[in-house]
């Protein structure tokens, strides 16, 4: 992933993420686990204590429904999401969490972002560059030492989108790279799984997320199609869209655009 164009505008440290909450999964481990290894996109096996891992879940036609991160920490599992997709994701699984015993409670804990040049334990994605990773904390931090701009400027150069309410059921994994960060293709089964897969190894998606740098002269072009809100940092614009693979070569000469940063693996 190449990023030469913007060492200039990375900046780490640590900010609150007002708009962002935390979910307790409250049940007994292995069933809350069950749960979980049967529901969302990611292999909830893998995570070791105090680790986070980017994850998703989709309805039965694998469009995502909501995204979030999954914090295992003393033993147990949270989420943390935007609150704006909080009672979503409640609403997804409290038909299955029923027969497991599981129960879900909006929590009181603060959500804080860290952008760090060293990948640390609570990590959730990474380049040799930069890394992002989230902590909860019961009281607030003191001041921000990086803008929002700055976090979500972040999230996009590693690939990472998230999800906005108004995104709920528009999009299948493969569509904003989650298929490259939120999804195992080795896991086994999961709401959705069949059509995710069949889109992946029978290569029937043709189009692309990427991750723009444009500057002031760059104008809205039908050959991209902008996914969420555009980031503006130092007179730059950084924001993600879909484009097709056929049109790489042509969107790539568009006036304007510095650099596009894809996720390839």
């Amino acid at each position: 992933m190449k990023i030469s164009n913007l060492n200039n505008l990375i900046k780490t440290g640590s900010l609150q993420l007002k708009n962002w909450g935390v979910i307790d999964i409250i049940g007994e481990k292995e069933k809350v686990f069950d749960l979980l290894q049967g529901q969302v996109t990611s292999d909830v096996k893998l995570l070791e204590n105090n680790e986070c891992q980017l994850s998703s879940i989709c309805n039965h036609k694998g469009q995502v429904m909501a995204d979030f991160i999954i914090y295992y920490v003393d033993n147990s599992y949270k989420f943390i999401l935007k609150d704006e997709l909080s009672d979503i994701l409640i609403q997804e699984l409290k038909p299955f969490a029923q027969f497991n015993f599981v129960e879900f409670k909006k929590s009181s804990m603060n959500v804080i972002g860290s952008v760090t040049e060293d990948k640390s334990i609570n990590s959730y994605s990474s380049n040799k560059n930069i890394s992002t990773s989230v902590d909860i904390s019961s009281s607030e931090i003191k001041s921000d030492t990086i803008s929002e701009n700055i976090w979500e400027m972040t999230n996009k150069i590693l690939g990472n989108y998230f999800l906005d309410a108004s995104d709920v059921g528009k999009f299948r994994p493969l569509e904003i790279n989650y298929d490259k960060l939120r999804v195992s293709f080795d896991k086994g089964c999961y709401r959705g799984q069949e059509i995710v897969a069949r889109m992946k190894y029978l290569g029937v998606d043709r189009r692309v997320f990427l991750t723009f740098l444009t500057n002031d002269s760059y104008v809205d072009d039908d050959e991209v199609r902008i996914v969420g809100k555009k980031v503006e940092i130092k007179n730059k614009l950084i924001f993600n869209g879909i484009i097709k693979r056929d049109s790489m070569s042509k969107v790539k000469k568009l006036p304007g655009v510095e650099e596009i940063i894809s996720i390839t693996s």
